[in-house]
């Protein structure tokens, strides 16, 4: 008798990436568990690059946080501490839908390239918020192809 393992391991399953945000230099604390109670890694910001964070894997999400890796380290941070930058630099629209899927309903658009915010996962899609042309707030899920999780340079 032989018996196959398939065995898969979580980081395998990650599909997407985002960086820290910080916004006027707020540090991004990583915790040991989703309750967000012991900090393990508080990162500070790059100063000297206009407060640029670290690039991390996203693994997924539960009530108030995301599950990221860190090397070969699985964390949590509160939602909306990482961020994307969407994909948009010839002036093109990125769409935000309702569900991870194309074919749901737009839940907003814009043709200004932006960092948005992340709060949830699914798959290779994430949940974030951003504005319109003009300066409406926006939510949804951005498909893969139009996240940049660079913050030092774009992802053409």
């Amino acid at each position: 008798m032989v018996l196959l393992c398939f065995c898969i391991s979580i980081s395998s399953l990650a599909t997407t990436r985002a960086f820290t945000i910080h916004p006027k230099g707020k540090v991004v604390k990583f915790y040991l568990a989703s309750d967000l109670r012991k900090v393990r890694i508080a990162v500070y910001p790059y100063k000297d690059e206009f407060n640029a964070g670290i690039e991390v894997k996203v693994m997924g999400s539960a009530d108030n946080s995301l599950r990221v890796e860190i090397g070969d380290e699985l964390l949590y941070c509160h939602k909306g501490d990482l961020a994307i930058n969407t994909r948009n630099y010839d002036g093109s629209e990125f769409i935000l839908y309702k569900l991870p899927d194309r074919d749901s309903e737009v839940s907003g658009f814009s043709s200004r390239e932006q960092t948005l915010r992340v709060y949830n996962i699914s798959g290779d899609w994430l949940f974030v918020k951003g504005e319109d042309d003009k300066g409406r707030p926006i939510e949804g899920w951005i498909p893969p192809e139009m996240q940049c999780p660079s913050v030092w340079t774009t992802c053409n």
